[in-house]
């Protein structure tokens, strides 16, 4: 490699003898470095440490791996430990290094492989594979899990022994064109063996690693280590593919091993026959089957699924209705509190107005015990809601998982879960919203039990003092119609005829007396009283 690049350049001083080992993390260089190479190692160094960012470091060990500077090689060994770094974007400086990290969980969450070498690129379902030609580039951030990613050793394969069968078969799903040179090979061929056991249903291992099929009969295979076939990857890869479907992956994968177990042929060869040999040559007939085996499955279970679900949707309807029903009552005491609190203010009203000298005592008390009386009840009913609502809710955990066998993980988590979880944070907003209500609530009302006093300071207007002054207006008023009248017309005033001088003099008497009689009711008896004990004072003196 004749690249100037920081890392190319470092590797190319150290002469063609130079060895790498590399894990995903760091990388160790080890070579030597000759009197002619001196000096465009130091310059492929210096560039190097003036080119690095934070996530690079590199320093210089000799052969007793002890650090050192530049001015102290001389002909000798030394191994550049350099620390790259990890995260979203990846980086590889041998082949080797690159084939034996594809299998690294921390790959999950890398979007770029960068690989020192001259190549095509290609992209797969997890991460893209690209050329590299040394330049330190920054590093990425880490790509955020799948929670929709499936998992083929739960529930599709029976992996005993625990790292065969690929926990994340996406990276090993090619999207696009496909790729070339070296690094390409080396993907495809580690993509083709571990793609290969996503389609069996047991895995375990004895003096080689073994498969095995189910279906009418047990059919026993051992896996191989490479394919000869160079078009197996394109069959092996569109199969996985097709299974790895979140609604019914279980489904697909026991129809298609059903086929391959029914159509896959035993070996020419004596002893147990490879998977990987046997595999490529029926996969596509075993897929074509499989497709119209799942279509039809598909259609006997509809009716069941469609039972399956409206029974769902009845139950989990309930369980809502019992949420919110218990929502409403929450409610309900808010209201109910705040009308005991609405009346507590209007006995206070009610005390301020009537009985000024007893209403503090009085006052103080019946706020006290409504504000008692209205937590008490608030407080106990929470209580019992919470309670009996996590009751509801374990109990409901256990008959859901019988629901779970007629669904996918997905459809019950949409159809089933997320329904009462949205019902459960509705309750807890609820609750909160009314605890805080209520401080409120309460703090008004005693803002409002403490500041109303101070609109009824005067002192109150007594009934009997209205009366006594509606009295002394129709007295003063019937004194002065009577001094008016001369005696002369007092004394016929019980005639039936008198004399025109008479007449109107009784006239102006009349017309006095249907003054008063306009005056309010309470005010018409007490005048009448008057005016009748004036009467009986005249009829005397007529007498004498």
């Amino acid at each position: 490699m004749n690249s100037k690049k920081c890392l190319a350049s470092l590797i190319d001083s150290l002469g063609e003898q130079a060895s790498i080992r590399e894990t995903i993390g760091q990388i160790d260089i080890s070579g030597h470095v000759s009197p002619e190479k001196l000096d465009d190692f130091k310059r492929a160094f210096e560039d190097f440490s003036g080119k690095k960012s934070e996530a690079w470091s590199i320093s210089i060990r000799d052969g007793e791996f002890s650090e050192i500077a530049t001015d102290a090689i001389a002909n000798e060994d030394v191994t550049l430990v350099i620390k790259k770094p990890v995260g979203g974007r990846i980086f590889f400086a041998s082949l080797a290094g690159f084939s034996a990290a594809l299998g690294d969980v921390a790959l999950t969450l890398a979007s770029e492989l960068l690989v020192l070498s001259s190549f095509d690129g290609f992209k797969t379902k997890g991460f893209s594979v690209l050329p590299w030609d040394g330049e330190l580039l920054p590093g990425l951030s880490c790509l955020e899990p799948d929670s929709d990613a499936i998992d083929p050793r739960k529930g599709v394969v029976r992996d005993l022994t625990g790292n065969t069968v690929p926990a994340d078969p996406y990276r090993w799903i090619l999207v696009g064109h496909d790729g070339g040179g070296e690094p390409w090979n080396i993907w495809k061929t580690l993509a083709t063996k571990n793609l290969a056991t996503l389609l069996v249903s047991d895995v375990w291992k004895e003096d080689t690693t073994k498969v095995s099929i189910n279906g009418a009969r047990k059919r026993t295979f051992s896996l191989g280590e490479k394919c000869q076939d160079s078009n197996a990857y394109a069959k092996i890869c569109q199969a996985a593919d097709w299974i790895l479907v979140k609604q019914d992956t279980e489904a697909r994968h026991e129809v298609l091993v059903r086929r391959l177990s029914a159509i896959v042929r035993d070996s020419d060869s004596n002893g147990v026959p490879e998977w990987l040999t046997v595999l490529p040559e029926s996969l596509q007939e075993a897929l074509d089957g499989a497709r119209l085996d799942h279509r039809a499955y598909v259609r006997s279970k509809s009716a069941e699924t469609v039972k399956a679900m409206a029974d769902l949707r009845k139950a989990v309807g309930e369980d809502v209705s019992r949420i919110v029903e218990r929502i409403h009552r929450l409610s309900a005491g808010f209201v109910i509190g705040l009308a005991a609190l609405a009346t507590g203010l209007g006995v206070r009203l009610t005390l301020l107005t009537s009985q000024k000298n007893t209403w503090a005592v009085a006052g103080i008390i019946f706020c006290c015990v409504v504000l008692a009386i209205t937590w008490s009840s608030i407080v106990l009913q929470h209580h019992v809601s919470s309670k009996s609502l996590v009751n509801e809710l374990r109990n409901m955990r256990r008959w859901h998982k019988n629901i779970h066998i007629a669904l996918t993980r997905s459809d019950y988590r949409e159809l089933a879960l997320h329904p009462v979880l949205d019902a459960i944070r509705l309750y807890k907003k609820t609750a909160k919203s009314t605890i805080n209500g209520m401080i409120a609530a309460s703090l008004i009302f005693i803002a409002l039990f403490i500041v109303t006093p101070f609109f009824y300071s005067a002192e109150p207007v007594s009934a009997n003092d209205k009366n006594r002054e509606s009295q002394s207006l129709p007295s003063s008023d019937i004194e002065e119609s009577t001094s008016k009248v001369s005696p002369a017309q007092r004394e016929g005033i019980n005639l039936e005829v008198a004399p025109p001088a008479g007449q109107e003099s009784n006239s102006e008497d009349d017309k006095a007396v249907r003054d008063t009689s306009n005056l309010d009711d309470k005010q018409g008896s007490s005048s009448q009283e008057v005016f009748e004990a004036e009467e009986r004072g005249a009829k005397p003196r007529e007498l004498d």
